[in-house]
């Protein structure tokens, strides 16, 4: 079986999984998404087997693409890695026509997908089932700050658009965001702050579970990108076998990010993603690859050589997302953990970081550029 790839979005876990497929001795083939897409610069440069037409995708380019793998690598079966969250809602809307090509769409139903996906309705599942979520406002009564405004559906109800959830930290910035956007697209939670942590699974067709987890310490701003992380142990804690039962519940299978805040000591669910997620080089590195199981239960490997160090403390690095946040003149968010700590152990971070290895070096080089020269006091430790 060959398994595509469609690169260019979502690229550290793409990177990570390569890494798996090669590791595994699996066939692949890449899809890049244009002449830029940074997997040119990559040593996976030599498996991309079309470049699309189009950026934004389309079902014509892509059924074009998967003939073309098929007609390169003489490929019988094809599964799509369900990478990002716009190419896993394409392809549950072309379901058909893409199955009819012999290809494996490795997702649930739509409606399960949806409800898990969507916030909201997430959101409400979880309450319905007796796990704690962010409380919620009605955003003409609200007196307190910060609150989060978070999309309802991925494609907002009154015009298609795609939102990412905003922060709006006082009255200011509310009447802003009520000017600026259509309040009917969105709800409004209480801001969480404290530890932030994500639970990783990989649930199989026969309810059996491979579970992992991290604690975020260095986020980008607005809730964006992770760039440091280590690996946990609250993927065994009762808050894990709460969304266990869940998932086990509406007869979901495959991979799932769930993110979780700690406050107060209590556990409050953020959202879940159901696809790759941008640190996937963590449980990669600590030895409980849940890209194996995906394969696995694919049947696109035999069996999994468990190396399981999820005893030892793995870390997770990417420097790039740092100097992204330098270079817009932001700051980044720490969650249980200090800037000078960061800095204290900064070259035991740099020698973990994801694109620091021989394979994606390039990318690497190009991302520690310092655009704008700002000088955030580790860039001697590059030299």
């Amino acid at each position: 079986m060959e398994v595509v790839i469609f690169s260019g979005f979502n690229q550290r876990a793409i990177i990570a999984f390569l890494r798996t497929l090669k590791k595994n001795n699996v066939s692949f083939s890449i899809i890049a998404s244009s002449n830029m897409d940074p997997i040119l610069l990559t040593e996976y440069k030599k498996n991309v087997v079309n470049i699309r037409d189009s950026i934004k995708l389309d079902i014509k380019d892509l059924l074009n693409s998967i003939e073309k793998v098929k007609k390169v690598k003489n490929a019988k079966k094809i599964i799509i890695a369900p990478s990002t969250e716009a190419l896993n809602r394409f392809l549950l809307k072309h379901r058909e026509r893409i199955e009819n090509l012999n290809c494996i769409i490795p997702l649930v139903r739509n409606e399960i997908y949806y409800k898990i996906s969507d916030k909201y309705t997430f959101s409400l599942l979880c309450k319905e089932n007796n796990i704690l979520v962010p409380e919620e406002y009605n955003i003409e009564a609200i007196n307190v700050f910060p609150i989060v405004a978070k999309p309802k559906t991925y494609f907002a109800m009154s015009n298609n658009e795609v939102y990412e959830p905003i922060i709006v930290h006082d009255y200011n910035e509310l009447t802003i965001f009520k000017e600026k956007y259509n309040k009917k697209n969105f709800y409004f939670q209480q801001y969480i702050p404290g530890k932030s942590m994500y639970l990783l699974y990989y649930f199989y067709k026969n309810g059996q579970i491979r579970k992992f987890s991290q604690e975020n310490l260095i986020q980008q701003p607005e809730g964006k990108s992770i760039v440091a992380a280590i690996s946990s142990n609250f993927h065994n804690s009762n808050v894990s076998k709460k969304f266990e039962e869940l998932f086990r519940k509406i007869n979901y299978f495959g991979l799932i990010m769930v993110e979780i805040k700690e406050s107060n000591s209590k556990f409050y669910m953020i959202e879940a993603n159901p696809r790759f997620w941008g640190p996937s080089q963590l449980f990669v590195d600590a030895g409980v690859n849940l890209f194996e199981d995906f394969l696995l239960e694919n049947n696109v490997i035999n069996d999994i050589i468990n190396v399981n160090l999820s005893n030892i403390i793995t870390k997770y690095f990417w420097y790039g997302g740092m100097i992204d946040v330098f270079n817009k003149k932001k700051e980044l968010i720490f969650h249980n953990y200090s800037y000078d700590e960061f800095i204290n152990s900064f070259k035991e971070w740099l020698s973990v970081e994801i694109y620091r290895r021989d394979d994606t070096m390039k990318i690497f080089n190009k991302e520690s550029e310092f655009v704008n020269g700002h000088n955030t006091g580790i860039k001697n430790t590059l030299q």
